[in-house]
């Protein structure tokens, strides 16, 4: 199985998010291990989901990690041209969900560790290749290795999220709340017999508008923040006054924004209304709440991409979604480089594809990368060549 046959394989796999099944790739690449002679490990999170890791032995004490995510969203109801599970070929794309976010940057870096082990080449640092379930609900598998890896050394790590195969050195930072305005139902009819939860969170509506002048700043290369009501839901019926009324709030933030500062500014906002009976009674719950991160591009990991790539200093960026890092790396203390051949505008969408090339290429990437970190100076790297793997 070549490296296109093997990114196929893993296409056709369905581990669409929630329920996850990511034992099942778990399975294709313990099958390739097995097929290789590479020693892995395995760890079950239940029945059906776990994660996976290759640790390849370097020269020094230095610790490089490369980690994915083998979960994916689901197909969705839009038309796809070929079946999402199909890793159909056609005019040098690879269709599929997944094939951007981000099984391509996930196979490309494992064959670039596997080519590396068949070689008998020792890498400088030590590398261990993590394969994550959870990603795209709550991280259920980088949490886990995290809990039972607490005090492992990590000296910088590689995700292989889509960047377009552009050096991103940090994301966002990802907060979801709901909120939730009370009432007292009363009839249609007599709506001063009642409180009504929907006009009070009109109130709250206008809040969160305040907020989203007060707070946005910009962080370059993450750009600025932003504050978006996305859902709304409440009422009983037609002629019932309201009694609950819930929305949910995505907010992105860069540095230096504090998720907690930004919860405790909105309560205080809303006690406001509350003393002044503006409104009667409010709920916040934080559903999702992931850091930003950022890694200063004059880190060695970040250094030694350019150099690979031949790339200067000023061609790094940022993304607005988030990754493991947030997890794995919360307070931006591990250099971490965010790096894959999928195009993040894809992600998610249907009729998901990578170029051929961009993944060939990002497994000489991450083959080089790998080869360079913790032996040599940024300055002694050699450009990636061109060319493709057959």
């Amino acid at each position: 199985m070549n490296d296109i046959q093997f990114l196929q394989h893993l296409l056709q796999i369905d581990s669409s998010n929630p329920p996850g099944n990511e034992h099942l790739v778990t399975e294709a690449f313990i099958n390739r291990c097995k097929e290789k002679g590479l020693p892995f490990k395995v760890t079950m999170l239940d029945e059906t989901r776990s994660n996976f890791e290759v640790t390849l032995p370097g020269k020094s004490g230095k610790q490089l990690f490369l980690c994915g995510h083998m979960d994916t969203v689901s197909p969705g109801t839009g038309e796809w041209v070929y079946s999402p599970f199909s890793g159909e070929i056609a005019n040098g794309r690879i269709y599929g969900r997944g094939a951007s976010d981000m099984k391509s940057g996930l196979a490309a870096m494992f064959l670039a560790l596997e080519e590396l082990y068949l070689s008998n080449t020792v890498p400088p640092a030590d590398v261990t290749f993590l394969a994550t379930a959870g990603e795209e609900v709550d991280s259920c598998g980088a949490r886990t290795f995290l809990k039972e890896n607490g005090g492992r050394k990590i000296d910088a790590l590689v995700i292989a999220e889509p960047t377009n195969e552009k050096i991103v050195i940090g994301h966002k930072g990802a907060l979801w709340l709901e909120i939730t305005a009370y009432g007292k139902t009363s009839h249609g009819s007599m709506p001063e017999q009642g409180i009504n939860a929907v006009d009070h969170m009109l109130k709250i509506i206008r809040v969160l508008d305040e907020m989203k002048i007060e707070w946005k700043t910009e962080k370059k290369p993450l750009g600025q923040s932003s504050l978006a009501v996305t859902m709304i839901e409440g009422g009983v019926q037609t002629n019932v006054i309201p009694d609950k009324c819930s929305i949910r709030a995505d907010i992105r933030t860069v540095p230096p924004q504090s998720h907690s500062h930004f919860i405790k500014k909105l309560r205080s906002k809303l006690d406001v209304l509350l003393d002044q009976g503006e409104i009667y009674k409010y709920n916040v719950e934080t559903l999702l709440d992931r850091p930003s991160i950022l890694t200063d591009p004059a880190r060695d990991i970040i250094q030694i991409a350019q150099m690979v790539k031949g790339e200067s200093e000023a061609d790094h960026y940022g993304v607005s979604y988030y990754t493991d890092g947030a997890v794995l790396n919360p307070r931006s203390e591990i250099p971490t480089l965010i790096y894959g051949p999928g195009d993040e505008k894809l992600a998610h969408q249907p009729n998901e594809w990578v170029s051929l090339a961009a993944y060939q290429r990002s497994i000489q990437f991450y083959r080089q990368l790998i080869i360079s970190y913790g032996n040599l100076e940024p300055s002694e790297v050699s450009p990636m060549q061109g060319g493709e793997r057959k």
